[in-house]
């Protein structure tokens, strides 16, 4: 079985092990668990596939951990900020215009920030990785999130079409 393959099955494996949890409105502390649990396969597989040295291994842990933690201070703030929208476009309750122009604002430039997060993240790599793994690195974080985004679609309450999804 080559590197690509078994870095795919341990994924939809891990991924799919953890849907039927997230399906069961898991509290957040057991979904950070399982979050952090798919992650951490996620990089030992990606860091295989890889080849990653002695040297640029912790390197590279300690680059995608940081912006990954960055990512979540913008996944926070996003939850917050939707529910705040939530509350303002009550049915039968008037809207605060100038509080909902404010909140949709917020929203963009946050979800703005957590794009240009991937941009900074590979910027970052630059010196740790070489271009082709840069390159392996990028496929392979598109191809779980994909999968994720798929997953989460299939599952029991999951998202509708034309749904919306948090981050």
């Amino acid at each position: 079985m080559n590197c690509k393959r078994g870095m795919g099955l341990v994924l939809v494996g891990a991924i799919a092990s953890a849907v039927p949890v997230a399906a069961q409105a898991v509290p957040r502390q057991q979904r950070a668990v399982l979050v952090r649990d798919v992650e951490q396969a996620f990089l030992t597989q990606v860091s295989r596939e890889m080849a990653l040295t002695e040297d640029q291994a912790p390197r590279f842990q300690r680059v995608v951990a940081l912006w990954a933690q960055k990512r979540g201070g913008l996944e926070a703030e996003e939850r917050k900020l939707r529910q705040a929208l939530n509350g303002e476009l009550r049915p039968g309750v008037a809207a605060d215009p100038d509080s909902v122009s404010h909140l949709i604002d917020a929203i963009n430039v946050n979800r703005i920030a957590y794009a240009e997060t991937f941009r900074d993240e590979m910027r970052d790599l630059t010196p740790v990785l070489t271009p082709v793994q840069r390159g392996l690195f990028q496929l392979s974080r598109d191809r779980l999130l994909a999968r994720v985004g798929d997953l989460q679609q299939q599952r029991p309450g999951g998202l509708k079409a034309g749904a919306v999804q948090e981050p």
